[in-house]
């Protein structure tokens, strides 16, 4: 397992341009690299049994659970481009919790979202994948043409492309996988014994009030008092719980939601053990389901979740929550994963009819693409392209040298040689001008006429 930041230039952009350079650290990915590895737990619930092996592909997943200021930086976006959602924003005066008033240590919105639908989850996951210029993989249809923006659809496996490289819930398998870190007996994924200092759990001891805490405040600096169930947290030494996958908040925070229907006896079925295993089908839990409605499944315990036993010790790594997919809590959130695959580079360039090798981009613009790879773009010219879908793009200026962007940072440029942000004058009616953002100093890389 090795750590990878799938979106280093967001801690660029952030740190250089004065937003929120918070929102880069929420958004940073780890590589889970494909293994084999036993799910469930024999010792303990029913639905829990048997443990069985379950091979795993390679994927990327959130290091921290989606926070506030993500989920409304990309629904924004999101309600501006075709898609609804149930929930409404912080500035509505509604949604979900946000961080007590007494916390300043940091923005109120770094707190886990919360009060999320999964069928919301789903279709943020899509708006989040089309923000950054990924392709997103939930659609209505099973041909895949209409990607899934509205209403509470109950999704099966043939509507979603797991091919692609966008943004969506992990699968059950997946999220123990990652919670496990590559140990199978662990209760937790720091070992068997557990107290205060190591997650927000009911009555654990930290100051939020049985509420949740800031993304990742586990890290060797959290504050536990004596509480009901600290265990004696209070008196040791706080150590950073990032886990062995490099994770924060397995256990306690929120629960999170994952892609597969809940079926009890799901464990010991034989497609349970099949590679990249999706979950039961919805036909599947019909058959073993005589009464109740159907549920999804959520892993990982929340700030509510008890270490009792009579709950069955609801922190314990293999145990299994299920919820309405129209549930909304405060206990309830989520966490991404993507696939191992990334896309061409500006796949979703549309060909322009009547004008050989030209094409457009609707966040690039118009270029056209010659045989030797260079394109000649309107405004900046003969440029060299290099890079992934619309999400890692770099281009060569020949008067310059190599610049950065994306659809997300476009049209602000990171240079290679400056090592400063540039700004692309797009108002500006002279073809190929960009302003420095720190000196604000004007320089002209691209096309010089008309």
């Amino acid at each position: 397992m090795t750590r990878f930041c799938s979106t280093f230039w967001l801690s660029l952009i952030f740190g250089h341009i004065s937003l929120l350079n918070l929102f880069s650290d929420s958004i940073e990915m780890v590589f889970i690299k494909s293994s084999t590895y036993w799910m469930g737990d024999n010792k303990n619930l029913t639905d829990e049994k048997p443990a069985h092996p379950v091979n795993i592909s390679s994927f990327f997943i959130d290091v921290k659970e989606v926070h506030i200021w993500h989920w409304e930086k990309v629904s924004t976006w999101a309600l501006e481009n075709g898609y609804e959602f149930s929930v409404k924003s912080h500035d509505e005066g509604g949604g979900p919790k946000t961080g007590p008033y007494w916390y300043t240590e940091n923005s109120e919105l770094i707190f886990p979202m919360n009060m999320i639908s999964w069928y919301d989850a789903v279709k943020w996951c899509n708006a989040r994948s089309e923000l950054e210029g990924r392709s997103p993989l939930y659609f209505t249809d099973d041909s895949h043409n209409e990607i899934y923006k509205k209403g509470e659809i109950d999704l099966n496996v043939s509507q979603v492309d797991w091919s692609l490289s966008g943004y969506r819930l992990p699968t059950e398998a997946e999220w123990e996988f990652a919670a496990r870190g590559g140990a199978y007996n662990l209760m937790y994924p720091w070992g068997n014994v557990l107290d205060g200092s190591r997650a927000n759990y009911f009555f654990n001891g930290d100051p939020f009030d049985q509420a949740s805490t800031p993304v990742g405040y586990f890290n060797g600096t959290q504050l536990i008092t004596d509480a009901k169930n600290s265990f004696r947290g209070e008196l040791a030494n706080p150590k950073d719980q990032i886990s062995q996958f490099g994770l924060y908040d397995i256990v306690g925070n929120v629960s999170e939601w994952c892609w597969d229907w809940y079926d009890s006896s799901w464990y010991g079925a034989a497609g349970a053990m099949q590679d990249n295993t999706w979950g039961p089908s919805v036909d599947i839990v019909l058959g073993h389901s005589n009464t109740g409605p159907l549920t999804r499944v959520a892993r990982g315990s929340n700030y509510r979740s008890r270490p009792d036993e009579e709950y069955g010790n609801q922190l314990r790594i293999a145990y299994r929550n299920t919820f309405l997919p129209n549930s909304t809590l405060r206990t309830l959130g989520l966490r991404c994963v993507r696939a191992d695959v990334e896309d061409p580079l500006w796949h979703k360039s549309v060909p322009l009819e009547g004008f050989p090798n030209w094409f457009f981009l609707n966040w690039f613009g118009y270029y056209w693409l010659s045989d030797h790879t260079w394109i000649f773009h309107y405004e900046f010219g003969w440029v060299y392209p290099s890079g992934k879908g619309s999400y890692d793009n770099w281009l060569y200026f020949p008067k310059h040298g190599w610049m950065w962007t994306c659809k997300y940072a476009y049209p602000y440029f990171y240079s290679n040689n400056d090592s400063v942000w540039y700004k692309f004058e797009e108002e500006n009616s002279e073809f190929g001008w960009f302003t420095n953002n720190t000196t604000s100093a004007r320089k002209r890389f691209g096309r010089e006429y008309p």
